[in-house]
This record gives C-alpha cells, structure tokens and sequence, in this order.
C-alpha cells in the first residue's frame, strides 16, 4: 500500500467523487487534506457568488472561527482571496506584514496561499490557508494544494453534468407524461363536453320557449353551471396540453379567469374565500398563457398555504387593472405575512422557509424569470395580516381592447313565416346534441336535416342542396375532415359553408384542420346566439334545398 500522503489524499478523494459523495462532502475533504498537508493553521473553502461578485465562505478548518468570520464576504479582487477570485491563478504569499493585499481577517496569520477552483474557464471558488509563521508554505504546498483543487473542479463539473443528465431525463419523463396526461383529458373532455353541449342548447331552447318566472330561475341556473363546468374543462385542457412558448395577445382578465377558476374550488374546500376583482376592460398583454398561468397559480398556491397556518378567515383576493402603459395583477392575502428580515430573499433560487420536503424553494425564483422574460416585473410587500404580490406587464401594442365576454340574451322566437331562411344539414353522432339543435333551427324558420354519421350526411348532401353544413369534427367512420372534403368535390361551394363544432379544440390535430380552414369552429358547448350569428350570412341569401 502506498505511504505517500499526497497520494493516499488523491486517491481518497477519487474514491469519494468515484461513489458520487455530495460536493460539499468532496470539498470538506479536500480542505482536510490540504489543511494538514501544508500544515495550515486555519483552511477554508470559498465560492464566488458571479451574480453579487461577492466570496463567501462555505467551509472552515482549524480553530478561531468566529460566525463573524465565517460571515465576512469580500468583493471580487479584494484581499488575496478576492484577488484570486479576479486574476484566476493561485497566490503565495510568504509574508502578510508587507503584502498590501492583505485582508487581516485574522490578526496572527503571517503568510498566506490562495488557489483557485477553476470549472469550465471560471473561478469557481478558492481553497485558501492560513499560516502562523511567515513562509509556512512553498512551491511544494502550492502544487499539492493546486492538485486537490483540480480534483475539487473534477467533481464540481462531474456533478454539473450528471445534474443536467438527471434534469435532462426528468424534463423527458415529465414531456411524456404531460403528453400522455394531455390526451387522456383530452379524451375526457370530449366525452364531458357532448353532454354539456345537450344539457346547455336544451336548457337554451326552453328558456325559447318562455316558461313561467320559476322556470325561467331554474333553466338559468342550469345554463350558468353548464358553462361553469365548460369553462373548468377548458381551464384543465389549456394547463394539460403541452407547453408552448408562443406568444398570443390575451385579456388579462383572461389569464386571471382560468387560474381563479382551477384553483376556486380547492381554496372554499379549505375553508378560503376567493375573491377576483377584474378590469372593466380586459386589457391585452403578449404573453405565453401558459406560463402566466403557472405564475398565478403558484402564487395562489403561496397565499393558500401562509392561511393554512392563520386562525381566522383566510381571505385571497385577485384584481386586475392598467397604469398608463402597463397591467398589473396583484395577489393579496390577509395571512400572517412575510417576514421583513426574509423578504430580500424571496426570489432567490432555493430559498424557502417551508419544511423539509414541502417546497423546493424555485416556485418564486422561476416566476421571476417568467415575469421578467415577458419584459415585466414581480415584487412583494408584507406585513403582519397582509401580504401582496404585484405582477406588473406591459400592454399589448395593439388597437384591439378585448372586452369581457357578456351573457349572451335568449334569442327572440321568431314568427312563422310561410318561406323558410334557409336549409341547414346538422352532423354529429350524439343524437341529443342533433336534436337539439335542429329544434332550435326549426324555431328560427329554418329547415334543419339530422345526420348521426358521416355517410348519412353525404347521402344528404347528394340528395338535397344545403345553405350550410354545421358538423362535429370527431366522429367514428366519416370524420368531419374527411367530410368536408368529399362535400367539396360534390360541390366546391360547401369549403366555405361548413361550421365545424368540437368539444376537444386542444388536440393537436383539431387545431391544425381548423387553422387550415377558413370555416369558423364553435366550442362545445356554446350559445345557440353565437351559431345563429355563424349561420346568418349564409341564411341572408333566403335560399331552398
């Protein structure tokens, strides 16, 4: 067995980076083996925050250190260490009584040798040893101590790589199961959404009918929650789908809606009231709806568990609105509030004040970085019972002011007329939504033909001559893509007579054969006010099949 010190400490430290030990476990021993080796009164390792450009001191050996100390941070390029930190190649300093670089940390050292960790052409930080006697180290020191600091920036770099390998894998595992996740809710909505649809146009076509002032209550209360729960289908569908980092022009009264709404009923389970105070005018802002979305949640996540700890009435409240050129969203609880010695950190990568295993300390850090990415800002006030985040973006460079979607009125039942508006063909394999809007279409002075499948409608379409065509677009057998395009060869004039409905719009497949058309596509479920305002152009010709 080999009795070189110098190699019993490589070949150590090898075994510690070759068993993946932490790198904190790898640098406190190469600081033990670089202490004892040069015989260094005081040994400690420091890094270089390059974001602050500030040491900090993250190991220590040898007695005298006070926490004072152990807290004191120099600046880039001041003292040896900091000197080191700038110029990136090692000092050895025999006599600290005349080197005017000198920071006296210690009052008793005497000499001092300084070398630099170096990952990927960047000090990474510094292993520095004190001496009691002028000259304690030499040029041998200095190479012994440059060897272990190489092994040190060996397993720094190895652990940088294996962590981006993991993240790298874990990104790849989360990507497949959001894909996955995403066609499974996919597939959930669509089936959630048909119903809807019928329970929805039904409720729609009685309110047509014109019951008495009860029913007109209970078929209104029908409609709202049907679109509640269309509107949560949707919100689950948009945060499912996988991430896309394109911008779109969205009202921000939009963006404060779907997170409200995801979390709404959780935050009443904990016994948390919710309340969310839209703009008037839903003002654009340019933005990845997504991460916004993500953003909002994790501060309403944020404000649901500081309650969680409160004894009162937990309060979260959601406003929007404009300052000249900007739109801010701000997110206030009356919870027990941050304290005023933590709030400079908040932002900061890993920092948390939750328990072990509760938070990762990111979900801050990466709102920032989204917020700042959009060309906003985010910053927090706090104080006993009230906190507030305020997320500021700028308004979206465009004409258009999107305004908050109203309540569409029943449609008026129109008098029968001898001549009909129109002859319409109505696709979809769910008969109760075929019915349903045939009667409606019946009630509007139009004639209405049913289709259950793809190939009865073809039938129809080779029989009768149609002013428009409204199908689903998923269906077995004859799909409505596959429809649209043998309609057009029996009559190109149907490309631009078709009104698709679907009840899955975030598909993939979905989007790509609505962007390819220049036909609309209703939602499922929707107003019967919003088809019929799809249908008029078509109906304004007065024309009979």
């Amino acid at each position: 067995m080999d009795s070189n010190p110098v190699a019993i400490a490589v070949r150590e430290v090898l075994t510690a980076i070759r068993q993946r030990k932490r790198v904190d476990e790898v640098l406190e021993m190469v600081l033990s083996y670089a202490s004892d080796l040069g015989k260094a009164m005081h040994g400690s390792v420091v890094t270089l925050d390059h974001n602050t450009q500030k040491l900090i001191i993250t190991s220590t050996r040898g007695e005298d250190w006070t926490l004072e100390k152990q807290m004191c941070q120099l600046a880039l390029g001041e003292g040896l260490t900091g000197h080191v930190a700038l110029t990136g190649k090692p000092y050895l300093c025999c006599d600290t009584s005349v080197d005017p670089n000198y920071y006296p940390l210690f009052s008793n050292v005497r000499s001092e040798l300084v070398i630099p960790i170096t990952v990927e052409e960047k000090v990474w930080g510094l292993i520095n040893l004190d001496g009691l006697e002028p000259n304690a180290f030499d040029d041998s020191t200095q190479s012994t101590v440059s060897l272990l600091a190489e092994l040190a920036s060996f397993a720094i770099k190895l652990r940088i790589d294996l962590t981006e390998q993991e993240r790298l894998q874990r990104h790849l595992i989360q990507s497949e199961k959001l894909a996955s996740l995403g066609e499974t809710i996919a597939g959930i909505a669509h089936e959630i959404n048909n119903p809807l649809t019928s329970i929805l146009t039904n409720a729609q076509l009685l309110n047509l009918h014109r019951g008495g002032p009860a029913d007109e209550a209970s078929i209104n209360s029908i409609v709202i929650e049907s679109k509640r729960t269309a509107d949560l289908v949707k919100n689950l569908l948009a945060f499912s789908r996988k991430e896309s980092k394109q911008r779109e022009v969205i009202g921000v009264n939009e963006l404060v809606k779907q997170a409200v709404n995801l979390k709404r009923y959780q935050l009443r389970v904990n016994n948390i009231q919710l309340i969310s105070e839209p703009c008037e005018t839903s003002y654009p802002v340019l933005v990845t709806a997504q991460q916004l979305q993500q953003v909002l949640l994790n501060l309403l996540n944020n404000a649901e568990q500081s309650l969680s700890k409160s004894e009162h009435q937990g309060i979260i409240r959601v406003e929007a609105g404009r300052k000249r050129d900007r739109v801010f969203i701000t997110v206030t609880d009356n919870g027990p509030g941050i304290p005023q010695h933590i709030m400079p950190f908040i932002f900061d990568p890993f920092f948390t004040t939750k328990n072990l295993g509760e938070g990762t300390g990111l979900g801050l850090s990466i709102a920032h970085t989204l917020i700042e990415n959009h060309g906003g800002t985010i910053h927090a006030k706090s104080e006993p019972g009230k906190t507030i985040f305020t997320i500021d973006l700028p308004l979206a460079r465009s004409p258009m002011i999107m305004q908050d979607a109203k309540e569409t009125q029943p449609l008026p039942k129109p008098p029968r007329l001898s001549k009909r508006l129109g002859r319409v063909l109505v696709v979809d394999d769910e008969s109760s939504i075929v019915d349903a809007l045939c009667e409606f279409l019946d009630l509007q002075n139009i004639t209405a033909d049913k289709a259950n499948d793809g190939h009865e409608a073809l039938r129809l379409l080779a029989k009768h001559r149609y002013d428009a065509i409204i199908s689903d677009i998923r269906m077995p057998g004859l799909d409505g893509p596959q429809l649209y395009e043998k309609a057009a060869e029996l009559n190109p004039d149907y490309r631009r007579r078709f009104l698709f409905m679907s009840g899955d719009m975030v598909r993939e497949s979905t989007q790509s054969f609505v962007s390819s058309l220049n036909c609309p596509c209703l939602s499922k479920p929707f107003p019967l006010q919003v088809l019929f305002e799809h249908l008029q152009p078509h109906l304004d010709q007065f024309s009979n099949g």
